[in-house]
């Protein structure tokens, strides 16, 4: 006797997603428009304005999975515009989360719903299972789309009124907190991030989205103004006022929107300190909506450095606690990384807890999420060659569930402005069959 299915509750859900991913679908190619319409603007501003490319990732992963040798590769980068006489900036994304399923998903059509047998209440089994089927095909072709859009534009006055205020006025996706990049431009000063982020350390991204990395506690997203108090060469206040995007998570891998959608209204204060041997960078800031639902953040991010070559690196801090909700340590951003060096041999020591909100969206299999990496390497990165072994774990807390073990050599060179990193993983303690142990990566970024 065949089962009978009442499919009502999950048909409704399936029909708001799939209307969902008909409006991102919608969304993706009025921003790659407008997008490529920029992008081809950009011989009428050359005569005024520098092409540069303040950041790119691109990065292979090769492994094997049940039985077959898997490639999956990802692209991120940043296109901008800055003219010298225009105090100007703009900026384009190109994003592929797996640029090889790009490329097949190119003659990208989404299917007809599929015709149900039997009415909307008895549905069989099979016929269940291919609409699933052919709703995460879709979802799977919608996410793996290579993405060039808009990211930021920005202009900027420098000395307003005579006074020593810098205000800018931007549009999309600003300024990233507590990352420490923004110490090399602001104080010109060597960079001293850490270099554990992006594809080669989380190749699942957040949530299983490559393409969404951790980078600082919290970044704005929106349109607004900024304002920098430049009277001080070691410490540069800056005031942010925006619009908040309503952030919409991704259709395959959800996640949770924390204010679900309609208008947020945003405010920061950030405060930059050189002073030496150290830098420090404080921020705090509240997002509301109309109905008065109102989440707070804070965060500090810590560098000192030393002439005997000892360094320590910390970020912590709470990227979103909407007020009334309980508050925890699954709300905590926080990495700690004391770095040694002597002469051409170095050892950092990362430990990074994952945050379970991370701007504006909820991500629960962050939840108690850590990790912890040791890096021995000889040679240094300014030098241009480093190479070593590391040693990593991934563990969630609560119960010190999924545990993972890896160990991976490593080599690391620039040349041209550009990092190269390959490294070879073993998972001694995730696998299935003895080839599922070794992992291959290689990526290129950009260096400074």
């Amino acid at each position: 006797m065949v089962p009978v299915i009442n499919p009502g509750n999950f048909l409704h859900q399936q029909l708001a997603r799939r209307d969902l991913s008909r409006r991102n679908l919608s969304r993706r190619i009025w921003a790659l428009a407008l997008g490529a319409g920029l992008f081809f603007m950009i011989p009428w501003f050359s005569a005024a304005a520098e092409i540069t490319l303040p950041r790119l990732e691109m990065a292979s992963r090769t492994r094997m999975n049940d039985g077959k040798l898997v490639v999956s590769s990802m692209i991120s980068t940043d296109l901008a515009l800055t003219g010298a006489k225009y105090n100007f900036l703009l900026g384009f994304t190109l994003e592929a989360a797996d640029i090889a399923k790009a490329f097949s998903y190119r003659n990208f059509m989404i299917a007809p719903f599929p015709y149900l047998p039997g009415g909307a209440t008895d549905v069989s089994p099979d016929d269940y299972n291919a609409l699933v089927d052919q709703l995460n095909n879709e979802a799977d072709r919608l996410n793996n789309q290579a993405f060039l859009g808009f990211r930021i534009a920005k202009a900027t006055a420098k000395g307003l009124f005579g006074l020593p205020l810098e205000l800018s006025y931007f549009l999309g996706q600003g300024d990233d907190f507590c990352t420490g990049d923004d110490f090399s431009s602001i104080f010109g000063i060597a960079p001293f991030g850490t270099d554990f982020k992006g594809f080669l350390y989380f190749p699942d991204g957040i949530g299983g989205v490559p393409t969404r990395q951790y980078n600082g506690i919290y970044g704005v997203r929106g349109t607004g103004i900024s304002l920098a108090l430049t009277k001080w060469t070691s410490f540069v206040p800056i005031l942010y006022l925006y619009q908040d995007f309503a952030s919409t998570p991704y259709y395959l891998n959800p996640g949770t929107s924390v204010f679900g959608g309609g208008n947020l209204y945003s405010g920061d204060l950030r405060m930059l300190i050189y002073h030496g041997a150290l830098d420090l960078e404080v921020f705090g800031g509240v997002t509301t909506t109309p109905n008065l639902d109102t989440s707070i953040r804070g965060g500090l991010m810590f560098h000192l450095g030393s002439a005997s070559g000892a360094e320590f690196f910390a970020q912590g801090g709470i990227p979103g606690w909407t007020l009334g909700k309980d508050l925890s340590i699954d709300n905590l951003f926080f990495l700690m990384e004391p770095r040694l060096h002597f002469n051409n041999f170095g050892i950092i020591v990362t430990f990074f807890y994952h945050p379970v909100e991370y701007i504006h969206i909820l991500t629960d299999d962050e939840r108690g999420r850590a990790d912890l990496n040791v890096k021995f390497q000889i040679g240094k990165a300014d030098s241009g060659f480093t190479g070593g072994i590391e040693l990593g774990g991934n563990l969630k807390l609560a119960g010190l569930q999924d545990f993972t073990f890896h160990l991976s050599p490593f080599v690391s060179f620039i040349s041209g402005g550009l990092r190269w990193d390959a490294k070879i993983q073993l998972n001694p303690s995730d696998y299935t069959t003895p080839a599922e142990m070794l992992e291959l990566f290689i990526g290129v970024r950009t260096a400074f």
